[in-house]
């Protein structure tokens, strides 16, 4: 799925969508049959991604607006930002390590975004916003990891 965003808002704007569409489709997949532990997870991993959508609209509502209008087309234009699209897994036909697996590749994936975006922003203001957005990010996955951890030892 290939984002062309123009500013810093329209890029979170794309990855609130992304998290949104990622929590239906593991919703979705969890009541499509899925074997019970993995539905469990399936369904726990859904509710995560939902509060992780949450907030980053919290965080766009609440950020002040001038790092949110810096433009990212110059680069967006020439690099654009791929991310692959959750509904080409079909995560009730895999069990509770191979889903932790994907959603982890998933969130390396944004983490990475961040982090290049953060080594090429020209000013403190944006620096400071993909900081925060690291630390969320960085937040959730280490909470993912840990909760996967416990997924699998029940």
């Amino acid at each position: 799925m290939a984002m062309l965003p123009k500013t810093m808002d329209d890029l979170l704007s794309a990855i609130e969508q992304y998290h949104k569409g990622l929590a239906e489709h593991l919703s979705n997949c969890a009541d499509d049959g899925a074997p019970e532990r993995e539905q469990l997870l399936l369904n726990y991993l859904a509710e995560h991604e939902k509060k992780l959508a949450d907030t980053l609209s919290f965080f766009r509502e609440r950020e002040k607006l001038g790092p949110l209008n810096t433009w990212f087309y110059a680069y967006t234009d020439r690099h654009p930002i791929t991310l692959r699209d959750p509904r080409e897994t079909d995560f009730k036909n895999l069990d509770c390590e191979q889903i932790c697996a994907e959603i982890s590749n998933i969130h390396e994936q944004l983490l990475d975004l961040y982090v290049h975006l953060h080594e090429r922003a020209e000013c403190d203001s944006s620096r400071r916003t993909l900081d925060q957005l690291l630390n969320i990010e960085r937040s959730n996955a280490k909470l993912l990891a840990r909760e996967a951890v416990r997924a699998q030892e029940m």
